[in-house]
């Protein structure tokens, strides 16, 4: 690792830790700080010798903040938060497959699946919200409960090498460019796409159809828009994807920012699966027969019109399927390829 490097993981491991704001005024300063720390002609001992001098990063984080930690302190306070990044996005996760399987399993087909899902979506939602509040709580009380017994960071088992920290454990770290980084957001996002595309397709005959409002009591379910037949005949092309979907996700998770490896398997998997939807897309038996004529008498056309307004429906869905694809390929590209 180059002298100069080592300052700025350094300066780096201290800044992150901060409130963004802050960020570039207390990195100038401390850069300056070590600068002034060194000799004129200075050599990586010096650097090394300088960085010990000013201690832990964690620590040095914890000098800078603008307001104390009464309940948390310095010690256990990035632990505290890193206990809280790594539970959160799983609680959440868990309460909502949870729920999804209970409503799936309790559905009697009495109800429209739309106002069924409308309902989910808002339970979902509180439980979520409810989730959140109580992971906050029990880690808080936990942690304010070490804080007052007089363990220390130091003493927890995932820190033990805090104990003794060194310059050399920078030689360890990487810095993530903000730009480059994949957010677990982005990755929770994209397991929930999975599961919602994922379901509709294995359920497209209840769930994907013609809703009409009769007699005042909501919406009910009319008919289906595909032929699920046929749409199940592609059942294990979607399930390789739904595979394939997952083991990327995963995939990011671990890498958590985008890198040359991972922009080629994003795009491969990607480009197949535009592939393999507009080979499904394509399918003349895909569309349910009675819908043609439904519409047209809904609409008071013919059904001519109907087939042609549908055709150009599904250009515009397949277009943008591949051009939003075709731009999120390009855009972690861009993003692999910043230093």
């Amino acid at each position: 690792m180059k002298i100069l490097n080592l300052i700025e993981v350094y300066v780096y491991e201290v800044t992150k830790r901060l409130p963004a704001k802050t960020r570039d005024d207390i990195a100038l300063e401390l850069r300056s700080t070590i600068e002034d720390m060194l000799p004129e002609n200075y050599s990586e001992v010096d650097v090394k010798d300088a960085l010990s001098k000013l201690g832990n990063p964690v620590l040095l984080a914890a000098s800078y903040r603008d307001r104390p930690m009464y309940l948390i302190g310095p010690n256990l306070y990035d632990y505290y938060i890193l206990t809280m990044k790594r539970v959160i996005p799983w609680a959440i996760l868990i309460s909502i497959f949870i729920h999804t399987f209970v409503s799936i399993a309790s559905f009697e087909g009495k109800e429209a699946i739309l106002s069924v899902a409308i309902n989910t979506i808002g339970i979902l939602i509180g439980n979520v919200i409810n989730v959140l509040i109580q992971v906050f709580f029990w880690i808080t009380i936990v942690f304010a409960f070490v804080e007052r017994v007089g363990i220390t960071n130091a003493d927890l088992p995932h820190n033990k090498k805090c104990e003794k920290w060194t310059p050399e454990d920078l030689k360890n770290i990487e810095i993530i460019p903000k730009k480059k980084a994949i957010s677990k957001a982005d990755v929770v996002f994209s397991f929930i796409w999975t599961a919602i595309w994922a379901i509709a397709y294995f359920n497209a005959d209840h769930l994907v159809g013609i809703y009409r409002s009769m007699d005042g009591n909501g919406l009910q379910f009319v008919m289906p828009i595909f032929n699920q037949d046929t749409l199940l005949s592609y059942w294990p092309i979607v399930l390789i994807f739904i595979g394939l979907e997952i083991g990327l996700i995963v995939y990011k998770w671990n890498a958590a920012q985008w890198t040359m490896k991972l922009v080629i398997v994003n795009a491969i998997i990607h480009l197949l699966s535009v592939i393999a939807f507009i080979v499904i897309a394509s399918n003349p038996h895909l569309l349910n027969d009675a819908v043609i004529p439904y519409t047209a008498d809904l609409f008071e056309t013919t059904s001519s019109t109907i087939v042609n307004f549908l055709d150009w429906i599904w250009r515009i869905i397949v277009a943008s399927f591949v051009v939003t694809t075709l731009i999120e390929i390009i855009d972690s590209y861009r993003k692999a390829r910043i230093r």
